[in-house]
Formats: C-alpha cells, structure tokens, sequence
C-alpha cells in the first residue's frame, strides 16, 4: 500500500526545512532588499539616487523604479510628461535639462506666495524621492533675499513625517510620507518650515500634488509600498 501519511511527513519535513532556508537568507540580508530610508547618509554622500542606486543597487526603490540607471524604461516615461528647458512651468509634472549636468530631471515645481506680499513666499521643487525649498523675498528697488530653512517636517492625513536634511535646502522624503501620499492624494499637505526667522507653515496645493503624484506613478514609484 502507497504510504500516503509517510509522504505527508516527508514533504512536511521538506517545506520545513526550505522555510528554516528562506528564513535564514532573509535573516543574513542576501534575499529581502532594504528601503532607501536605510541609506540616507549615503545619499547625502552620493548627492544622487542614480550614482547611489549605480553604488547599491540592492536598494528596494533601485530595484523596482525607473532611473538613470534604467535608461530604456527611462526615455519611455519621458514620452509621458513634457520636457522643459531650463525649469518647467509650475504645478507641472515634467524633466527639464540641468544646466550643469545636461541631465534631464523628472521634477514638479510649485511656490506657495504670500497673499499679503506677491513678491514673498516659498518656492517648493519635487523630486521622486527627495524636494528643494526655499524662501524669498523681495521689493521694488531691492535685491531679491533667499533663505533656507533649517528643518523641515511634512503635516499629511493627521501625521507628521520629519524630513531630513541632505544639503541645503534639500530634504529627503522618506517613503512612509511618499505612500501616505499616493494612498490618499486628495489630502492637504503642509510643510513645517524653521528658519532663523521663525517657524512657517508651507502650503502645497492640490494641483502640485496630483503632479506630484503623477510623476511617482510614471517612474513606478507607486510599486515600492
């Protein structure tokens, strides 16, 4: 007689012994891939995703999103969204030319003005996983002043996310925020932003937002949760 309760053991011990395996691998690190928010130092020192993601390409974002580093997907998500000289107009997702390096960078760009004073304000530039703000001001006869604040922590869905530095003026946006963000696009977003003036609240509108969201969804971004 076929033996099918010595099989069942058989096989029992056999799945046991590949999920001790599994396990093992994904214990030592050599299976499941880490989250970019693992390697904010290193992205500060690389000063980019793509020479980062070309460093560490076992990072989780550069193993599934679209990059530099994937240049057919790339040129394919650029027939998407417009391609600006210089700077695109604001609210819109699109990839204008670096003036310095010549590459072109998937962007959305956004101000958030002072009602009281036109010429006083924030402006906000997003990238896939890290944004650049600052604030202005300015008046007739004078010099245009540029400050950078000093912290920045994100106000999204009744949660706060605090967003680490990584140059001047430049913050990362860790994914907990970017998944909140695609999860429930339709909810304000606010940034707290401290400067040697004070404390602002930053207000990002719907518009720049859905771009915002547009463009994460174009580079894959939206598979990384």
């Amino acid at each position: 007689m076929f033996d099918f309760l010595g099989m069942r053991t058989l096989a029992s011990g056999v799945f046991s012994l590949f999920l001790v395996l599994a396990v093992g691998r994904s214990a030592f690190g050599q299976v499941q891939p880490r989250s970019l928010d693992n390697y904010v130092a290193e992205l500060k020192a690389a000063r980019s995703l793509s020479t980062l993601c070309q460093q560490i390409p076992a990072i989780k974002e550069c193993m599934v999103v679209i990059g530099d580093w994937t240049p057919d997907a790339l040129e394919l998500a650029k027939m998407k969204a417009p391609i600006c000289y210089d700077q695109c107009m604001l609210d819109v997702f699109g990839f204008y030319k670096d003036s310095e390096t010549l590459r072109e960078i998937p962007a959305v760009r956004t101000k958030d003005f002072d009602a009281s004073a036109p010429s006083r304000g924030f402006e906000i530039t997003f990238y896939p996983v890290a944004l650049s703000l600052f604030a202005y001001e300015g008046c007739a006869g004078c010099s245009l002043i540029f400050q950078y604040p000093i912290k920045l922590v994100a106000k999204f869905g009744g949660n706060l996310y605090p967003l680490p530095m990584v140059s001047r003026g430049g913050f990362y946006i860790p994914s907990g925020l970017r998944q909140a963000i695609l999860r429930a696009p339709a909810l304000p977003l606010v940034f707290q932003a401290s400067t040697s003036e004070g404390q602002y609240d930053v207000n990002i509108s719907s518009k720049a937002l859905a771009a915002y969201v547009a463009m994460l969804h174009t580079l894959r971004y939206d598979l990384v949760l």
